[in-house]
Order: C-alpha cells, then structure tokens, then sequence
C-alpha cells in the first residue's frame, strides 16, 4: 500500500512536470519589463566576500590579511607589467576583489576594531590601510575609517604617514559629496 501511494505521487509529480505550459495573454503582461539589476562586480572577486571572522584566532586574521594583500595586489601588478591585451580584465578583476576586501575589511573591523600593529602585525596593518586608500575616491568610506585610524596613529598602531594620505584625501573630497 505504501508503494503504491509513492507511485501515485509520483506519476503526479511528473504529470504535472510534463504538461504543458500555461499560456498568458498578451493583456496580463506588465506595462513595462522589469529591468534587471546588473550583478555586483564583487562575483569576480578572487577572494571569498561572504567568509565570516566570528571565532578566527589573531592569526587566522592575519593569514586572511595575507590573502587580501595577494588579491588586491596582483592585478595592479599584471596592469603595470603585464599584456596590455588583457587590461579590461585586470580591471574587472581589480574593482572585484577591492570590494571583496573592503567587505572583509568591515567584519574584521566589526569584530576585533581596526587592525592594530601590535595585533596583528605591521603588514597586516598596512594590508588594511591599503583596502581604505583603494576606495580614495568615496569620501564616505574615508570617513568612516577615519577617526578608527587616527587613534590607532595616535597609539603608534599605524603608520603615521598612510594615516595623513587619507587625512589629505578626505580635505580635498567634496563633503557634499553623494552616494549612488
């Protein structure tokens, strides 16, 4: 009995797959097509956006670091001393993994504050200025940052002089500057 009502089901589920599609009038159709949104660039990212830094040791962080300076290095490189034939790739690639680092970025920031010297070491430290100074051009992510590293300046856990970069680039910024 209990295979018999498996079978049933089943040749309903099928049926049901088999048959044919349901037509729809030309009058039940939205006005306008919806547009589609375009996917975000971080898909091409070599490093993984949505990895999570709840319960990671100081030095998971750091190898994590490790790999976020690889990222974001490497196609600035392949741009600078590479085929010029593959230059929109690098691009793509480039834009890619800085948001997949500023993302990385903001849960490590979220969970252990901003990445300090003594921490996490001086590369790693630098690694996260890096990410900042890649954005340069959005006055509200400089922002954001900014008083999280002036105390780490302060507190001799960053380099002064990266730490005056983003000083001088967030004077020059318009602050009525608008984010689409």
């Amino acid at each position: 009995m209990k295979i018999f009502r498996i079978s049933l089901g089943i040749i309903f589920i099928l049926n049901a797959c088999n048959s044919a599609p349901k037509t729809v009038a030309v009058n039940d159709l939205p006005a306008k097509p919806v547009a589609l949104q375009i996917p975000s660039n971080i898909l091409y990212a070599d490093i993984d956006p949505f990895i999570s830094v709840k319960g990671m040791t100081t030095r998971e962080v750091t190898t994590l670091f490790e790999q976020m300076l690889t990222a974001d290095q490497q196609y600035r490189d392949s741009l600078n001393h590479g085929n010029k034939q593959n230059e929109a790739l690098y691009l793509k690639k480039m834009v890619a993994n800085d948001e997949a680092n500023l993302k990385i970025l903001d849960k490590i920031v979220q969970e252990f504050g901003w990445p300090e010297i003594d921490t996490f070491g001086a590369k790693a430290a630098e690694t996260a200025w890096l990410i900042i100074w890649h954005q340069r051009g959005k006055r509200h992510i400089l922002c954001k940052y900014f008083d999280l590293m002036e105390s780490a300046v302060a507190r001799k856990q960053m380099n002064a002089a990266s730490f005056n970069q983003i000083k001088d680039t967030i004077e020059q910024l318009s602050p009525d500057q608008v984010v689409y």
